[in-house]
This record gives C-alpha cells, sequence and structure tokens, in this order.
C-alpha cells in the first residue's frame, strides 16, 4: 500500500460496516472494518468496541491505523492502557 496517500475525507458507512475514504480527485479507498478488526487479537472479546468508536468517531485515522502493520492492534492496546 502506497504510505504517501493523501487521506482528503473519509466516513464510516454502517450499511456496509466499512469506512470510504476521499484519496484525492476521482478516487476512493473502502476499507471493509470486518475484514481488517478480525486481525486484531482482543485480551477482552468486548474491546472491538474501541474500533467500532474510532471508525465511527474518526474514519480517517481508523484508516491510518488499518493500512499500518498492528496499528489497529496497537490502538486496543493503547485504549487498554487508559482504561
Amino acid at each position: 500500500m502506497n504510505n504517501n496517500l493523501n487521506f482528503q475525507f473519509g466516513m464510516y458507512e454502517p450499511a456496509t460496516d466499512s469506512v470510504i475514504i476521499n484519496t484525492g480527485e476521482n478516487s476512493i479507498l473502502v476499507i471493509y472494518c470486518k475484514e481488517y478488526n478480525s486481525s486484531v487479537i482482543f485480551d477482552d472479546p468486548t474491546d472491538i468496541v474501541y474500533l467500532y468508536r474510532l471508525a465511527e468517531d474518526t474514519p480517517l485515522l481508523y484508516a491510518k491505523l488499518a493500512l499500518k502493520e498492528n496499528g489497529l492492534h496497537g490502538y486496543v492496546d493503547a485504549m487498554n492502557e487508559f482504561n
């Protein structure tokens, strides 16, 4: 994946459980949350709520973390440290 993507706009689409990102002129990226969330190992199964809140509240950050190796897992670990 190109690390130089310019994420201009993003939104969570609940009907498809995906984050849709505008990456530039006539270009979009669709990230299917179920697929990316399934790569995360949770200490507590209810921790998945962190990822859904992230996708809904800050879809651009979700996309950037999803495209980074262990990015989503690191986010869940950090949230567990704070809570």
